[in-house]
């Protein structure tokens, strides 16, 4: 990428390589993500529904039961009813019928019920089991229980609604008694001509005497309860419908914390958002109970050799045939940078190219150990300090002639300044003298920084993400390190397909896809 070296550095250029932030499109990542995460969703939906089920089927079920008691106020124009507690007319029908039941749910009328029916607990605890409440638009007040079984329901709504009556008419006859002597012995000091007539305090004795010997007249029990047929708690579709509700919210809230929490790469149109780059070939996922590390071609599937060679035609088509250098890098470990850096090389030298395959990572060198390589004693490291030539530190593998390997000789991070960018133009151009294609394993350039000069110098760059494992954040740190030195990578090699694509023999893709 020499010729590409003038290019400014730093900050996005308009049409660069490198999409805008702004770009992204939230709405369908939200989709997207629910998607992905869609198993987790439904997993901790049906987690809630059986839940829900559970609750059901192990719940102390509850029988409520309905009495009826129908108010009727009374004239407060007349002087018979003052005092007594009777309840009477007003503007506002709704409110007599709600005081009305505020009057009947009292601690006094439970206690009655409860001695009535020899009712365990408190008279405090079987009030929390009633209800009173005006039935709307009408004279009626419910009167609701709340028990263990059907019958008991229906038996205590009913005693308490007569209790109430009960009630209210013993208090009303106690306001009578209360009154009428002290009426009647006025009534006796009357001469007799003033004793008569209408609205005379004999009339108004005469009234309260004909309501001492009848119920209150203002309430009266309109509708005893009947034994339900089923139970009001729980309810089984209402509790299944809950569950599903909160298992779907639950399973929206945990997937779009995990994707907070966790935003690694989980398909290709997240990088669609991120670069305006081509993905170069899909590599298949590969057993990894084959063995650790970088996979040499031997430990490859027959799907995953071929999508090497479509890389092989795909970068030769996308940057050209004369660009002979190229650096593999990724964002983290674990990528299948290693593995794409090898392979690729092995493809080239398969199609009789003479490759050299340098190993650029001074810290943790790993390809000796993959390619069953014993050890190195003259490398990478011995050809930065000259104290060897290049030619004489080349490897030739056991399988290819034409496949020519430099690798790292031992951990060497005090090495790793020694990369500045005039070892390395020295170091990319010695290598093209002994090879037709130079390759070049780098580690994360997020990471370590050592082989950016590496990757200023060569002709091409390849991006290694893989699904499931590369963090979105690091590659747009990637992409913005590559930027900022002026490198336009050639495209992206995704490892790990998102779904099963076929082509005819191993179901690898077999074009340039452009991320567009």
């Amino acid at each position: 990428m020499r010729e590409m070296n003038d290019s400014p550095r730093g900050g996005r250029q308009a049409n660069g390589w490198l999409r805008p932030r702004a770009e992204t499109r939230n709405a369908i990542r939200y989709l997207d993500t629910i998607r992905e995460r869609w198993w987790l969703i439904a997993g901790l939906t049906l987690l809630a529904v059986l839940a829900a089920l559970v609750y059901v089927e192990t719940a102390t079920k509850q029988y409520r039961a309905e009495a009826t008691i129908l108010i009727t106020p009374v004239s407060n124009s007349e002087a018979s009813n003052t005092g007594l507690g009777l309840i009477t007319e007003s503007n506002d029908p709704t409110q007599t019928v709600s005081t009305a039941a505020r009057l009947i749910s009292t601690p006094a009328v439970a206690q009655l019920t409860k001695s009535r029916l020899k009712l365990p607990g408190s008279a405090q605890a079987l009030l929390g089991d009633i209800s009173v409440e005006p039935i709307a638009q009408s004279s009626l007040v419910a009167v609701q229980a709340q028990r263990g079984s059907a019958a008991g329901a229906a038996l205590v709504a009913t005693a308490f609604a007569k209790e109430a009556v009960e009630f209210a008419t013993t208090q009303l006859h106690a306001a009578i008694a209360a009154q009428l002597p002290a009426l009647e012995r006025q009534l006796a000091s009357l001469p007799p001509a003033e004793r008569t007539g209408v609205g005379t305090l004999g009339q108004r004795i005469a009234a309260l005497q004909a309501l001492e010997t009848v119920p209150n007249p203002t309430l009266r029990v309109a509708s005893v309860a009947t034994i339900p047929s089923s139970p009001s708690s729980p309810q089984k579709k209402l509790a299944l419908a809950a569950g599903l509700v909160a298992g779907l919210i639950i399973g929206l809230g945990a997937a779009f914390a995990s994707q907070a929490l966790d935003p690694r790469l989980r398909r290709e149109e997240q990088l669609r958002e991120l670069f305006r780059l081509p993905i170069l070939t899909h590599i298949p996922r590969v057993d990894r109970t084959r063995g650790a590390g970088p996979l040499a071609p031997s430990r490859l599937t027959p799907a995953a050799t071929e999508a090497y060679r479509t890389l092989r035609a795909t970068v030769a088509a996308t940057v050209g045939e004369d660009h002979r250098s190229i650096l593999v890098t990724g964002s983290s470990e674990g990528e299948g940078k290693s593995t794409t850096a090898i392979n690729y090389a092995m493809a080239l030298a398969m199609a009789g190219r003479r490759v050299l395959l340098i190993e650029g990572d001074l810290r943790r060198p790993r390809l000796a150990q993959a390619l069953g390589i014993g050890p190195i004693t003259a490398g990478v490291g011995a050809v930065l300090v000259n104290q060897i030539n290049m030619v004489d530190a080349v490897i030739t593998s056991e399988l290819s002639e034409n496949f020519g390997l430099l690798l790292v000789e031992r951990t060497a991070v005090s090495l790793a300044d020694r990369l500045s960018l005039p070892t390395a133009r020295k170091l990319v151009e010695e290598a093209l003298e002994l090879a037709d294609y130079v390759v070049i394993d780098s580690p994360p350039l997020t990471d370590v920084i050592d082989t950016l000069p590496l990757a200023q110098e060569v002709d091409t760059v390849l991006i290694v993400a893989r699904i499931g494992t590369s963090s979105l954040k690091r590659l747009e740190s990637l992409g913005e390190l590559l930027e900022q030195g002026g490198i336009t990578p050639a495209g992206v090699v995704v490892v790990g397909r998102e779904r099963f694509s076929g082509g005819y023999y191993y179901g690898t893709a077999t074009a340039t896809e452009q991320v567009a």
